[in-house]
């Protein structure tokens, strides 16, 4: 009698784990080659897309599009499922009882995380300058009548701040709004 249990509970589990995932885009999301947001863009996926999740990696999400070749896509841009909030007490019975195993008391939870950057002493202490990146960051940047004409497109005015010292201490009890903190990283 418990070898029948046993591998009708075998045979339910791995037809879980062999269904695939799916989700739901959220709004219009660039389908990335690779898992870089300065990757190639190899197409825009509407929103609602339904696409099948191959794989994770950080923030992002390789996915197989109904449309499209496989590509990567923000993983905030994705909703898990088929792309419907979850309604209180949607769920009953067993399936309700796997639901919470896979994702908590009630429902979908997605959390993302992203690890910061792998830096040794190691690391720091064999750093070497990269010249075609000091190049690339420069072509980032603008005129000042370029940053005028943006800002003044954008109804910004101009406004003068205050310098304030590293390590300034402010008397107590008078500190005002405008009152901006010292900086942690030091003399900028």
């Amino acid at each position: 009698m418990k070898l029948p249990v046993t591998l009708f509970v075998l045979c339910f589990a791995c037809s879980l784990s062999a269904a695939a995932e799916t989700g739901t885009t959220v709004k219009d999301t660039e389908l990335k080659k690779e898992p870089f947001i300065d990757a190639a863009t190899l197409a825009t996926l509407p929103g609602q897309t339904t696409v099948e999740i191959l794989k994770r990696q950080g923030g992002w999400t390789q996915v197989k599009p109904p449309t499209a070749d496989k590509g990567w896509v923000r993983m905030l841009n994705l909703r898990l499922g088929d792309g419907k909030p979850r309604q209180e007490g949607s769920g009953s019975g067993i399936g309700a009882l796997f639901n919470v195993a896979r994702s908590g008391s009630s429902g979908t939870t997605v959390t993302t995380g992203v690890r910061g950057l792998d830096i040794t002493k190691d690391t720091l202490q064999n750093a070497s300058p990269n010249p075609g990146e000091l190049k690339r960051m420069h072509g980032f940047s603008v005129s000042k009548a370029e940053a005028l004409k943006l800002a003044g497109s954008a109804k910004l005015h101009k406004q003068s701040v205050e310098y304030v010292e590293p390590g300034a201490v402010r008397p107590s009890g008078n500190a005002s709004s405008s009152d901006a903190p010292a900086s942690s990283w030091g003399n900028n």
